[in-house]
């Protein structure tokens, strides 16, 4: 009884722990409510095995502990399950549906007090909880990698699951194998699995953090186009892709007479204009051009497997369209934007293609401005 005790104890705190490291990584790091989810998941299996020790010491409410631990048992599974939706931006119906009728049919045996129901609401949470497994799996869908193989033990721990409701019925009374067998089952199993999924969970909390520091790390905060770095290393691959056939476009865009704005209206219309700007790329090119924000009021296109014609006729629309895109900002002047494009081809660096561009710009500007330059094709 003793031994029971302490294994139960230390599945709790374990359990707790696991939950605790959740929510401080969702409070501290405002990620979104399907960590905090996962977190209530860890917790509700604290209380289930601190219920089912209750239930051990104090025999007189063994009967109604060992229901509730049931309940946080499918509970625990469900916040789970609830929590991999969530992060999968899926509806969680069926979740919902499955714990409801778990929780009915929980409460239903333990009202009707059958001589059976310990068995029955042993097989109702084990199923129930392989059920919440097997949505988890399936929301996975297909993966590779690390992602399969947490998917395959994912799928092991609810068939295992599964079997705790096959034992509960073989150690009902009278039956195949005795109730000390089947806590045994039970206590084998359940640590293995809590403690997997609290290390996967984590595991999964740390993979999305470090690619939101990535993402960060390449976008620009205001306009949500890439930055400089983001520019470079996108800029790498596409030059390495480019040829003479498959040529790389690459465009540099400047607000004409930005600093009136910022220094009439204020930085808040200034800002204003570069946000309805990059919407105003990014609506205008297609899916496999880039967009990005080299710094100031400057911007730069990346079109590739674009030849000069077509990249021209794309840009001089982006240019005719800005006044309009810009009309909404608070400014008593007309908004215009200025354009320098180059070609650029494997071979070429990525700053020599910046400076051509660059240069074209500028003849831009001494011409005019609202207008569009292009340089002589930049090769190696």
């Amino acid at each position: 009884m003793l031994s029971t005790v302490i294994a139960s104890t230390s599945i709790v705190v374990i359990s707790l722990l696991f939950g605790a490291a959740l929510l401080v990584a969702w409070r501290n790091f405002e990620l979104d409510r399907h960590v905090a989810l996962w977190a209530l998941s860890f917790i509700s299996a604290a209380v289930g095995h601190g219920l089912r020790t209750g239930g051990g010491i104090w025999l007189a409410r063994q009967e109604l502990f060992a229901m509730l631990a049931c309940h946080a048992s499918v509970a625990s599974f469900a916040f789970l399950a609830w929590g991999f939706r969530r992060r999968a931006q899926r509806g969680s119906k069926l979740v919902f549906g499955l714990w409801a009728v778990s929780i009915v049919l929980l409460g239903v045996f333990l009202i009707g007090h059958g001589i059976e129901w310990r068995t029955i609401s042993r097989i109702v949470t084990g199923l129930a909880d392989a059920a919440m497994v097997g949505i988890i799996v399936a929301t996975l869908g297909r993966t590779r990698g690390a992602w399969r193989v947490a998917q395959w033990n994912l799928a092991l721990y609810g068939l295992y699951a599964a079997g705790v409701g096959l034992a509960a019925w073989l150690a009902r009374p009278g039956g195949e194998i005795s109730n000390q067998a089947f806590i045994a089952i039970l206590s084998i199993g359940t640590p293995t699995g809590m403690i997997g999924t609290g290390i996967l969970t984590l595991l999964i909390v740390s993979a999305d953090l470090a690619r939101e520091l990535r993402k960060q790390a390449r976008t620009d905060a205001l306009t949500g186009l890439l930055n400089r770095r983001g520019i470079e290393e996108r800029a790498a691959i596409l030059l390495q892709r480019s040829s003479l056939t498959h040529p790389l476009i690459v465009v540099i865009a400047d607000l004409d007479h930005f600093k009136i704005v910022n220094d009439r209206f204020g930085h808040a219309a200034g800002d204003e204009a570069l946000r309805r700007f990059a919407g105003h790329l990014r609506a205008s090119i297609h899916t496999q051009d880039v967009a990005g924000r080299l710094g100031g009021e400057e911007f730069l296109l990346l079109l590739p497997d674009t030849n000069a014609q077509n990249a021209e006729q794309l840009v001089d629309a982006i240019r005719a369209g800005v006044p309009n895109a810009l009309g909404g900002v608070h400014v008593s002047h007309r908004v215009t934007a200025s354009f320098g494009m180059t070609i650029a081809q494997n071979g070429v660096s990525f700053s020599e293609a910046l400076a051509r561009a660059d240069e074209a710009l500028y003849h831009s500007k001494q011409s005019g401005r609202d207008r569009i330059s292009f340089l002589a094709v930049a090769v190696s």
